[in-house]
């Protein structure tokens, strides 16, 4: 499981004023049997144009399996109305040996009710061997400074659908500080070694943004991943964000 999910660029978009962000992060994490250790490194550029409206662009450069790859991205998020917000993201990568060659993704969100929304959205990946097609169908609440939600992700590889689920937990402290958890299991569609297989999923991460002063911010995430038979992760990622 990615700790950062694909589709839902909403949630960046919180700022009510003009504002540009840039961001260094770094990872590791460290793989079972014998695997070589994964690494990564990404450099991100985010602008917010207004509240829920706002772009970026991130490169980054991996290494799994004894395989380096690099991928840029790119997100957009729009309001429309005070209620909903449409949001789509692609991504490429010119090497593709582990990575996607290249996918593309959209998701909406949509207030239903006060502190009640409901995420949506579909995601098509072409990998070099078989292409990967995603949905997501996610409940959101805020209450107090904490939000839950929990989410249903089925996927489609091999003529063959796969299921999995998701909790999130969040608590909001200070002006723009923020720690959560995210628990997941069930099936998905992974790319193992360069190859794209359905595999079963466990994982648990703590992710986190702590603004040091108004300009500063860190980030961090650790988490642990159970891939099927194949292997288990244990990771960590730091980076460091500048607001101007």
């Amino acid at each position: 499981m990615r700790i950062v999910i694909a589709g839902i660029v909403i949630a960046a978009a919180a700022t009510a004023n003009a504002q540009s962000t840039v961001g260094l992060t770094l990872g590791t994490e460290h793989l079972s049997n014998s695997t070589p250790d994964w690494r990564e490194a990404s450099v991100q550029l985010q602008h917010q144009y207004a509240a829920r409206h706002g772009s970026g662009l991130a490169f980054a450069r991996t290494e799994r399996f004894g395989l380096q790859d690099r991928q840029l991205s790119a997100n957009y998020a729009r309001p429309f109305g005070e209620k909903l917000v449409v949001s789509v993201d692609a991504n490429a990568s010119s090497t593709h040996r582990v990575l996607a060659r290249h996918g593309i993704g959209a998701a909406l969100q949509f207030e239903f009710a006060p502190a009640w929304l409901v995420h949506a959205g579909a995601r098509t990946t072409k990998y070099a061997d078989e292409r990967v097609n995603q949905g997501l169908l996610m409940l959101e609440h805020y209450f107090s400074s904490f939000s839950a939600s929990i989410g249903w992700r089925p996927a489609r590889a091999f003529d063959s659908t796969a299921h999995s689920g998701e909790l999130r937990g969040a608590y909001y402290y200070g002006d723009r500080n923020s720690v959560g958890l995210i628990l997941a299991g069930g099936k998905e569609a992974a790319s193992i070694a360069g190859a794209v297989t359905l595999t079963s999923l466990r994982s648990a991460a703590v992710v986190g943004r702590h603004w040091l002063n108004r300009d500063w911010a860190v980030n961090y995430s650790a988490g642990h991943t159970r891939q099927g038979d194949f292997y288990s992760r244990n990771g960590i990622s730091l980076g460091l964000q500048y607001a101007f």
